[in-house]
């Protein structure tokens, strides 16, 4: 049985119970580098797309039968010709899983928009965009930070 929460359209939160997902293969994609495989199943998704806001994250966590869990939270950016950026770890158990994701920092894959060495752009336009920036950034860590707030509370109701 699945079940799913939308709050504010900021954060949708996944939870699925244990016995709606069979084990299989799982392959996480890492930005970069090789991807991680193992066998596991869905244990929960979360998303903070939003309308209008510059970059989200996706969010897959995966319990193995041992107790291990892989967690894989992908940056997506909006502009055409972005790129989503993919990050994916395996952990022992679930604790070491919510440390990683709540230390992740939801505005590393961000992109300043601005070419420094361009000697036409001037100070003021510098300072626009950096404004413009943090502004993006905040809204994207608020939008994050809300996601795994969610996701926390709804493992811990449906436990």
């Amino acid at each position: 049985m699945s079940s799913s929460l939308t709050r504010d359209s900021a954060a949708s939160i996944n939870h699925t119970d244990q016995s709606d997902v069979a084990l299989g293969v799982v392959t996480l994609r890492i930005s970069g580098g090789r991807p991680i495989r193992f066998i596991a199943q869905l244990f929960a998704k979360a998303s903070s797309w939003n309308e209008g806001s510059p970059a989200w994250h996706e969010m897959a966590l995966y319990r193995c039968e041992s107790g291990s869990c892989g967690v894989s939270i992908t940056t997506c950016r909006s502009p055409a010709g972005d790129s989503d950026v993919c990050h994916a770890e395996i952990f022992t158990d679930l604790d070491a899983a919510i440390q990683w994701i709540q230390a992740f920092d939801p505005t590393s894959d961000l992109s300043a928009d601005i070419d420094a060495s361009d000697r036409r752009i001037s100070c003021i336009d510098i300072a626009l965009r950096a404004s413009a920036l943090r502004q993006r950034s905040d809204r994207v860590r608020l939008q994050y930070q809300s996601m795994v707030g969610e996701l926390l509370y709804r493992m811990a109701i449906d436990d």
